[in-house]
């Protein structure tokens, strides 16, 4: 196999697809969300599913790459991010909420970086399953509420779930590279 065809995988693909994503609905929830509300769920689903194929696909028909690996977790945060930051735009949530996000995604790819550096690697721990999940929920559960015209009752409690959710995901990540240092 050469080495485009390693590089342009449908796990791969999916991956980078959620960036694309994610911008649409930025867009999507900054212009005029109400117009389109059954989209963006139908967008939040298609990402959160997008997430869990490429991991699956990757592994099950051996296509699993350095690249990949390293895509994932960066299309991921770009894909979450950028529907988080179209909260904002919308005047779901305010924008200081997302900082948490993106200072804990930043904060591990260091400690990962930092890691690999010394020889120790820093693989996925459950809890950034977790946070993943949860961040993927409260997206989903957001604009299905608001869809039905009850979302701002319970964004900024949900938004607060996710929050502290990435931030144990945070401290779990530095706990585990401190504690596992040789």
């Amino acid at each position: 196999m050469n080495q485009k065809s390693q590089i342009i995988t449908l796990p791969n693909a999916l991956t980078v697809s959620r960036v694309g994503l994610g911008l649409v609905m930025y867009w999507m929830l900054a212009t005029n969300p109400q117009n389109w509300a059954f989209w963006l769920i139908a967008m939040a689903i298609i990402g959160e599913v997008t997430d869990l194929a490429d991991g699956y696909l990757a592994r099950r028909f051996n296509m699993s790459s350095e690249l990949g690996a390293a895509l994932d977790p960066l299309c991921d945060s770009l894909y979450r991010l950028a529907v988080f930051l179209g909260f904002a735009a919308a005047g779901w949530i305010p924008l200081w909420m997302i900082l948490p996000f993106a200072f804990r995604d930043i904060i591990v790819s260091y400690v990962r970086i930092n890691a690999a550096s010394r020889g120790i690697s820093v693989g996925a721990r459950w809890s950034g399953k977790i946070k993943a999940v949860v961040q993927g929920v409260v997206q989903i559960a957001i604009l299905v509420l608001f869809a039905l015209n009850i979302g701002e009752q319970w964004t900024i409690g949900l938004i607060w779930i996710a929050v502290l959710m990435t931030m144990y995901s945070l401290v779990d990540y530095v706990l585990g590279f401190t504690t596992n240092k040789p």
